[in-house]
């Protein structure tokens, strides 16, 4: 993706603030972001957040849209969320793609976007004298993107591009195979790029696009996070001039809940060439609008499955089975998957690795936590978050990235108070209520096996 830079000599307009809603927050000195936040909201729906951070001269500016794969119900029509993180660099007929990426260069200012099942987000971050560039450009682009069929055509080619490199992955087509195997009806079921098929077909999706972003793009769905060192009352005024005229309401597609599940699932995916097999064991478990669930979700994977968990212990450092174990929870706005993929260095220790995460489970379900560990996975967590906040764009992406789910700028220090208020009591309630056989998705991937080209001798033959 393009970068970019602003000009110090941009316009400032005077508006009048009484036409902006403002709420300030002060959260308290032991919280993980520990940063004031300003909230403004425009009359059209779209909310501005102010961080000032000691960074001199550098400014973050993200801008979250809560649209992401979940929202690509239609069938036939998956991954238009990532689609669009690559159109929204075409440019407008006032500056276009070519004249943006020359801009942010000269500018200085590094930018790219990022989609996920539930967001796609849109940053850039560099000296704060580029900031009334950047709300200029910025809003132009979200008002007013322009784009020939002949250009979608091409960026949807590169998406199918973008698409095989990623196939090439075994863990691509595992995490497909899972998605697909775990659920039904819910739009968690495919990939954020989308299933292969649809990829395929996207270029005969001109008038569908333009469809989905008047949808899914409009001022009440977007949330600006500015981070950084730079003059508040300035950036409100410039914002508010260039963002007004943005119209239009979310016109969100229902999205289909995903009925419950009453008995294990498996699937295998055979792999063309040699490759190291890894099985993934997922369990369906509750969304971040249940802030305990949430936080016990964000303990527990770090509990059971982090590196310092009796299970990363004995098989990847003591046994060494397993070459990588790693934790697959992240927040979601629906209720999605916990669990953990290993990549195994043998097909024949694949049960064995299953085993011991159920006797782990087994553990849990029994009563059994070594509460001074759940501690220590706490601590981690929490001062692991403060730690990363090191730059204003750290900060501007935290904050965006926690809001995507359930929309709520403190969510961040929610959830890490719901995290100190936990008890071990809390992790096996979870595990009994969610961590079961019934409610499990299983997943190996392995290579294909090949026949021998060599028929066996008969029975009593040899050389005569």
């Amino acid at each position: 993706m393009p970068s970019r830079v602003v000009l110090a000599c941009a316009l400032m307009l005077a508006v009048p603030f009484t036409t902006v809603a403002a709420q300030a927050t002060k959260p308290a000195k032991s919280q993980p972001f520990p940063f004031p936040k300003t909230i403004h909201t425009l009359p059209n729906g779209l909310r501005v957040i102010f961080v000032p951070y000691a960074s001199k001269g550098l400014v973050a500016y993200y801008t979250l849209m809560r649209v992401g794969s979940r929202n690509e119900a239609e069938p036939g029509r998956s991954g238009y969320a990532h689609f669009f993180e690559h159109m929204m660099f075409r440019g407008t007929k006032r500056h276009s793609g070519a004249e943006y990426n020359q801009t942010v260069t000269r500018l200085g200012l590094n930018t790219n976007a990022f989609t996920s099942e539930d967001m796609t987000v849109y940053h850039l971050f560099g000296p704060s004298a580029a900031l009334p560039t950047i709300i200029e450009y910025e809003a132009d682009r979200f008002q007013n993107l322009e784009y020939t069929e002949a250009e979608f055509k091409t960026e949807a080619g590169a998406i199918l591009g973008e698409y095989a490199k990623s196939a090439s992955n075994p863990e691509q087509k595992l995490e497909e195979s899972m998605l697909e195997t775990a659920f039904d009806k819910h739009t968690y079921r495919h990939t954020v790029i989308g299933y292969l098929a649809d990829v395929k077909a996207m270029p005969g999706g001109f008038v569908y696009a333009r469809e989905f972003f008047r949808r899914y793009y409009t001022p009440d769905n977007a949330t600006i996070v500015v981070a950084g060192d730079f003059d508040q009352k300035q950036a409100l005024a410039q914002i508010t001039a260039a963002y007004s005229s943005w119209k239009g309401k979310l016109d969100a597609v229902a999205i289909p809940a995903e009925p419950v599940h009453t008995a294990p699932r498996e699937a295998r995916v055979e792999w063309p060439t040699p490759t190291l097999a890894h099985t993934w064991l997922a369990w369906h478990a509750p969304s971040t609008s249940v802030l305990k669930d949430a936080a016990v979700q964000n303990v527990l994977d770090a509990y059971l499955f982090g590196p310092t968990s009796a299970l990363h212990q004995d098989l990847v450092l003591k046994r060494q089975l397993v070459d990588s174990f790693e934790p697959s929870y992240n927040d979601h706005r629906d209720p999605g998957l916990f669990g953990v993929v290993a990549r195994v260095k043998a097909d024949r220790d694949v049960p064995t690795v299953e085993a011991a995460v159920e006797a782990q489970l087994a553990l849990l379900r029994k009563g059994v936590v070594d509460v001074k560990r759940l501690d220590a996975v706490r601590s981690n967590r929490k001062y692991g978050a403060i730690l990363h906040l090191d730059t204003a764009d750290r900060v501007a992406v935290a904050l965006a990235s926690s809001m995507a789910p359930t929309g709520d700028p403190e969510y961040f220090n929610k959830l890490y108070a719901a995290i100190d208020q936990l008890t071990a009591k809390d992790l096996v309630t979870f595990a009994r209520t969610y961590l079961v056989d019934g409610n499990r998705t299983i997943v190996r991937l392995g290579q294909k096996a090949v026949a021998s080209s060599n028929p066996p001798a008969a029975a009593g033959g040899g050389a005569k």
